[in-house]
């Protein structure tokens, strides 16, 4: 037995865990004749910086380099640590191993004389992830989605990338491909379509994506709208902070787009912006999208027309200085202007640049309402949090109201002020769930088995049910004839989505290993299970104690035993691990 790398296996010290993995396979173009014509120790001297390259470009987007094949690499990303956003971060890697290489193939030439160009294929599924030589030992991935990422490389033109099918719905929206054609691929009955992967798509995230494709009718939330409406009439009279929090899919990024819809025509000056997991080591992220907003100044736009556009917001706010507008030169991420920053190191720049951030604001509640939103403040990066800190712990503008959304796990200094109201989005009831499926279907009747699965299995998060109703489409359980639902309940498929088992085990594997076992051995009893068979199952000490008890905390996560009830874990308080997705493991 085998990898899908050749590495012999031994299956008596094997223990393996299923989990949805992105595999990223690159390759050297041409490599036989290379290495014939360069010989044994020309060929290692050309190879090794073009691993280090490689190996860097995988790392720095959070992938794990599992393999050398000898003229490339093979890369895991989402295992053996679980990332959310696993394809997009793959997608990123490939195309920095194009760009480092093509920036190094003039220096590799002069000393080589040969032009290296890399291949690259990209697939993500379900695969086992496993130690070879028990835990501890290397990490190695097994599996049919490991093969076809390996066949998709091979396809690739030099100096490309190819993406499967299963990744480019994951990543559509998020970056340019292109439909390469279908092509057929060893050990699959039928073609397979392939995308070729063209850029990344700035600033896009995945609720981006979502408007791009188009949203769903919007249900439930009039509540929370109402909230928002009435912070933003007595902003009015000072600063005003609404604090977002909710798990992952319960629609916190769609109740500010809602609400920022209904504000459009109300003369406030919007500023919006947003965190990202591989945004923390860039400083004052969500501002950078800030001010390219506020200035109206595009990615990409020549570096002349930027400077005039941020000379001309300058002055409109009567903070135009050559120290200001080198500063905001230099945040955006060009060169300043030779003079314009003289004397001032990297500290001082940072410093400065707070300060700026800060009395940009506050020129702008000058002039109007200003409703200023960040999203996903839990991967905000230090400079961020501190420019939010001094606005809100030391600001009274008045005009100001500021929007963010944040997961539970994250609490900003701030929360507990005066000024701050902090609104909790809560599972949506049944009903709404409901109607969300009858408006996304464009139905006036579901079977009742399709609402019973989707409720039950959603758990009252938007996403989760609009999700599970596009798997079902898409796997044939579902399907529209004249206006009719037709859903096949038996073809249903048991697993989740990939999106949504990404995100779920990712949230779980940050639970501390103690915790994490008791999930899992939670799950493997299945959904109905009594909690002293759990604590003799997970041999956890803390759960033989507390196994009288029906509900425990678990790092954040309540696991509630309901005897005769038809689920055993209940809304999170941390996390985000729902029945199906453990049912699934």
């Amino acid at each position: 037995m085998s990898d899908a790398a050749g590495t012999p296996l031994d299956p008596t010290i094997l223990s393996g865990e299923r989990r949805q993995v992105t595999v990223l396979f690159a390759d050297m173009v041409g490599f036989t004749s290379i290495s014939e014509r360069l010989g044994e120790e020309g060929t290692f001297a050309l190879i090794q910086p073009i691993y280090a390259l490689m190996s860097a470009a995988v790392k720095e987007s959070g992938g794990f380099v599992k393999d050398f094949t000898g003229d490339g690499i093979m890369a895991l990303f989402g295992a053996p640590e679980a990332l959310e956003d696993a394809p997009l971060r793959a997608c990123r890697a490939a195309l920095a191993i194009h760009e480092r290489l093509a920036a190094a193939v003039s220096f590799i030439e002069a000393l080589h004389g040969v032009r290296p160009q890399m291949r690259v294929g990209i697939n993500s599924g379900l695969a086992v992830i496993t130690h070879i030589g028990g835990e501890g030992g290397p990490v190695t991935a097994i599996g049919d989605t490991v093969n076809l990422a390996s066949r998709l490389q091979a396809l690739a033109e030099p100096g490309t990338t190819y993406l499967s099918e299963a990744t480019q719905r994951l990543v559509q929206g998020l970056v340019d491909s292109a439909l390469a054609g279908e092509q057929t691929i060893k050990g699959k009955t039928e073609s397979q379509k392939v995308y070729r992967l063209n850029g990344l798509r700035q600033g896009a995230t995945r609720f981006d994506a979502a408007v791009g494709l188009g949203l769903s009718t919007y249900v439930g939330r009039e509540r929370e709208l109402d909230l928002l409406d009435r912070a933003l009439a007595e902003a009015r009279a000072g600063l005003r902070v609404i604090d977002i929090v909710a798990e992952p899919g319960m629609g916190k990024s769609r109740l500010l787009y809602e609400f920022r819809q209904r504000v459009a025509d109300k003369q406030s000056f919007i500023l919006a912006g947003s965190c990202s997991p591989d945004g923390q080591q860039t400083p004052f992220l969500p501002f950078i999208e800030i001010v390219r907003g506020s200035f109206r100044v595009c990615a990409g736009e020549d570096e002349i027309v930027v400077a005039r556009q941020l000379a001309l917001g300058l002055d409109a706010l009567g903070l135009r200085s050559p120290e200001n507008l080198g500063l905001l030169i230099n945040l955006l991420g060009l060169k300043p202007p030779d003079g314009l920053l003289a004397g001032l190191d990297g500290v001082l720049i940072g410093l400065r640049t707070r300060d700026l951030l800060h009395n940009l604001l506050e020129a702008r509640c000058r002039l109007s309402q200003v409703v200023m939103l960040i999203e996903d403040l839990h991967w905000a990066d230090s400079g961020s949090q501190e420019v939010l800190d001094r606005i809100i712990e030391g600001s009274a503008n008045s005009g100001l109201i500021v929007l963010h959304t944040r997961r539970p796990e994250y609490e900003p200094s701030w929360r507990n002020k005066p000024d701050v109201t902090t609104l909790l989005l809560e599972p949506l009831p049944a009903g709404d769930i409901r109607r969300l499926i009858q408006l996304r279907l464009g139905v006036d009747a579901l079977p009742e088995s399709l609402a019973r699965q989707v409720i039950e299995k959603a758990e009252g998060n938007a996403l989760f049910a609009e999700e599970i109703l596009s798997f079902l489409t898409e796997r044939g359980a579902l399907r529209i004839i004249d206006g009719n639902v037709e859903f096949g309940d038996a073809a249903a498929p048991a697993a989740l989505p990939a999106s949504l088992q990404s995100l779920l085990t990712a949230r779980v594997d940050r639970l501390a290993p103690k915790d994490r076992g008791l999930l899992q051995a939670a799950a493997v009893i299945g959904r109905r299970f009594n909690p002293q068979l759990l604590a003799v199952v997970a041999d956890a000490e803390d759960a033989r104690a507390r196994s009288g008890s029906t509900r425990w905390r678990v790092g954040g996560v309540f696991v509630q035993a309901r005897f005769g009830s038809r689920r055993s874990l209940s809304k999170p308080a941390d996390q985000s691990p729902r029945g199906p997705a453990f049912e699934d493991r």
